[in-house]
């Protein structure tokens, strides 16, 4: 966990990722779909990082690009809201579903200006179902699904389902 104090200078320091991530995502989803203006834009965002063989629909908010990986042939799906300053991870082969948030961040109860951050990692073939929720410290096994509308606040062990408020088992997921 890595711990940032947001009235500090050091943290200010970390506000140039913020706006640029603003700023690329404002052009990629203010270009018309699949655009030589909207695949510049994400070229830029990504600066060249996000396999060729990957696909991120827009509209997206990404908050801090350098903290946010994604591996081959991954599909992300419009409205992905992110706040990445503590590290998120997609590894090869992951479907995202619309309208989906991965929270990196929280604040501390007693002391707002304190975000406590924990990455997040979803591992290959895990499928995130649409609108879920990832908080902080969250590792999505292998080929795991979370269904639609799912708060995820705990580890999803490889192969399973979870669903609900907050996530829970299901049942296990036949492997590929």
């Amino acid at each position: 966990m890595q711990i940032y104090d947001m009235t500090q200078p050091a943290y200010q320091q970390l506000q140039a990722e913020f706006t640029t991530s603003r700023q690329g995502c404002f052009a990629i989803n203010t270009s018309a779909p699949d655009s030589p203006q909207q695949r510049a834009a994400m070229a830029d965002l990504f600066q060249d990082a996000l396999p060729a063989d990957s696909t991120i629909w827009a509209p997206i908010k990404i908050d801090r690009i350098h903290h946010f990986h994604v591996g081959h042939h991954a599909f992300i799906n419009h409205d992905l809201t992110t706040v990445a300053l503590g590290g998120i991870y997609i590894g090869d082969n992951v479907q995202i579903a619309p309208g989906v948030t991965l929270l990196t961040a929280n604040h501390d109860i007693a002391h707002m200006n304190i975000l406590k951050t924990a990455p997040i990692r979803i591992e290959a073939g895990a499928w995130i179902g649409a609108n879920a929720t990832i908080l902080p410290g969250v590792t999505v096994g292998t080929g795991a699904i979370v269904g639609a509308g799912a708060v995820v606040t705990k580890n999803v062990a490889p192969h399973t389902l979870v669903g609900g408020n907050p996530a829970k088992f299901i049942k296990a997921v036949a492997q590929a």
